[in-house]
């Protein structure tokens, strides 16, 4: 570890974190080549963000995170149902 990083703050090492985290993944965004890969992409950050959080002590943030996904299938078979019928 350098002097300056073990210089910092938590809350700016949190931050510096944060940033790198944030920058791997606009990087990975970038490099998506269809509509399937960043829908995989989300999911991965989405979940790695789900469980960073329940080691912050939001022990209920994978459970959220399940119940957003739900909702957003469930507006979209209600959808596909609304395009079939007569």
């Amino acid at each position: 570890m350098s002097g300056a990083t073990a210089k910092l703050t938590p809350e700016a090492k949190a931050k510096r974190r944060m940033q790198n985290v944030a920058q791997l993944w606009n990087e990975r965004t970038r490099a998506v080549g269809s509509d399937a890969e960043l829908a995989r992409l989300c999911w991965d950050r989405a979940r790695a963000a789900a469980r960073r959080a329940q080691r912050g002590g939001e022990r209920g943030a994978m459970h959220e995170l399940a119940e957003l996904l739900a909702r957003w299938a469930e507006q979209k078979e209600k959808a596909e149902i609304a395009r079939h019928a007569p």
